[in-house]
């Protein structure tokens, strides 16, 4: 799915009205790090099952709600995971997971101009975020879709910090039709940068730019 759910699952510190130490924290710490093994396993109905506990123990945790959109988003209740990232922002208005993956349902949902344009508005928010802009340069090679804001994504021989621009140069090279090439910048990025990658491969692969025929 929406990937950076998955990979925030583990941030077990991460913003949210959390209870405090004892016996139902604890439980819900638990509760979450059962959640991403089944996750992992891809056993979605198990994973809502291990999430009640945090789910009671952590009603208003941002992080908690948006796992479980996480997981309804997998089963494809695309209507309840909203819901629940509605939620995990009126809880904190501030949490990126849950703003980032209402745009992603929308372009599962395949509403690609108003996915392009609910990035457009993200990326003008956090204009450094790279997930965001890798997200949009994907959206918009998908739907050939406004050149010029392709082309200042992630240009040419202006690396960044994180896999996003091997990610980028590769999603280009699959575009044009060259998956070698595509696999070079992909295997660079996973020796720099190792388990950072596993977002940005999961967008990628949500993209369907690497499969889709010439």
């Amino acid at each position: 799915m929406a990937p950076i759910l998955a990979a925030l699952t583990l941030m077990l510190g991460a913003c949210g009205k959390r209870e405090p130490s004892g016996v139902g924290a604890l439980a819900a710490d638990a509760s979450l790090k059962q959640v991403a093994t089944a996750m992992d396993r891809k056993d979605y109905a198990l994973a809502l099952v291990l999430l009640q506990p945090a789910l009671q123990g952590r009603p208003n945790d941002p992080l908690v709600l948006n796992l479980k959109g996480a997981i309804l988003t997998k089963t494809k209740d695309y209507d309840g995971a909203l819901a629940c990232y509605e939620t995990a922002l009126k809880s904190s208005p501030a949490f990126f997971a849950a703003r980032y993956n209402i745009g992603a349902l929308m372009a599962l949902r395949r509403q690609w101009e108003p996915a392009i344009a609910y990035y457009k508005d993200l990326l003008r928010a956090q204009p450094n975020n790279e997930l965001v802009q890798y997200k949009l340069l994907l959206l918009l090679l998908m739907r050939d879709s406004d050149a010029g804001l392709q082309g200042r994504l992630f240009p040419p021989g202006i690396t960044s910090n994180t896999p996003a621009w091997y990610f980028a140069a590769a999603a280009r090279a699959y575009k044009e039709g060259q998956p070698r090439e595509a696999a070079k910048y992909i295997d660079v990025a996973r020796s720099v940068f190792g388990d950072q990658t596993t977002i940005f491969q999961e967008e990628l692969d949500e993209s369907g730019l690497a499969t889709a025929k010439k």
